[in-house]
């Protein structure tokens, strides 16, 4: 009899549409299904999360977060020079149009013994030019785009979105890879690719950037297709090495500033 009652008792539960069944196998492969979607979505949005956070900090954060990045690295004092001079001219004038340069680093310039054809400028806001441009660029347009180039990098915080961004990569990348090397390598490669991309776009908004400075500064930008033109000659690499580096190719690099203004 009370075998009978067992059994209706469990055909009741079968039959009731208010109870549910479940198999913790299939449950448990949903949750990491999920987490590893949500994961993976994060991984692949890393550059918008960094984006959406860095842009909307306030400059006294921004602040702090150079001064605890440069803390300890400190440059060779260089006097001043002609170069120097002309180039902190230059730098003034650009500050003076973008608000976003106003009130922060005072931009110090320095030229370093390189003789590549180069420019750099650091998280903190000092600026390096080489002893190689210095060389071939003596025409203040040209100049003036170069530096424009550089201080468009940080008014649009690249710095720091680049950095957010390796955070979130390298934090998603640990938890996700849990250990796993062949995992770990094939995020890692592909962290580093996507990363590629993200600098070439950083690289083209501040060509467009420095293009709208010699526009008004100037009213042309005669001084940027000189100094793409310039790199033209230098350079030997074949068009398609862009895709495993940090800038635009220089013949991309020019079409897109003969097309703005």
């Amino acid at each position: 009899m009370n075998k009978n009652l067992e059994e209706k008792y469990l055909k009741n539960i079968e039959d009731n549409v208010n109870v549910g069944q479940s198999n913790a196998g299939i449950e448990f492969i949903i949750l990491i299904a999920g987490i590893s979607a949500i994961f993976g979505l994060l991984y692949i949005f890393a550059d918008a999360i960094g984006v959406f956070f860095i842009d909307r900090m306030s400059n006294e954060t921004q602040m702090k977060i150079e001064n605890a990045f440069s803390l300890g690295i400190k440059p060779k004092t260089y006097a001043k020079n002609n170069n120097i001079i002309k180039l902190e001219n230059i730098r003034n004038k650009i500050v003076s149009l973008d608000k976003n340069l106003q009130g922060k680093s005072k931009f110090p310039i320095y030229i370093v013994s390189d003789k590549n054809i180069n420019a750099f400028i650091t998280p903190n806001g000092q600026i390096f030019f080489t002893k190689g441009i210095m060389a071939e660029v003596k025409d203040e347009e040209v100049l003036t785009f170069v530096m424009a180039h550089e201080l468009g990098h940080y008014a649009h915080r690249d710095h720091l979105k680049s950095m957010s961004r390796q955070i979130i990569v390298s934090v998603i990348s640990t938890i996700f890879t849990s250990g796993n090397n062949d995992i770990s390598l094939t995020l890692d490669s592909i962290s580093d690719l996507n990363g590629l991309t993200y600098s070439r776009k950083q690289e083209r908004e501040a060509d467009r950037y420095a293009n709208r400075v010699v526009y008004k500064l100037y009213g042309r930008n005669t001084g940027a297709v000189e100094f793409f033109k310039l790199l033209q000659k230098k350079e030997k690499a074949p068009e398609f090495l862009q895709y495993f580096s940090t800038h635009p190719s220089t013949s991309q690099r020019l079409e897109l500033i003969q097309q703005e203004r």
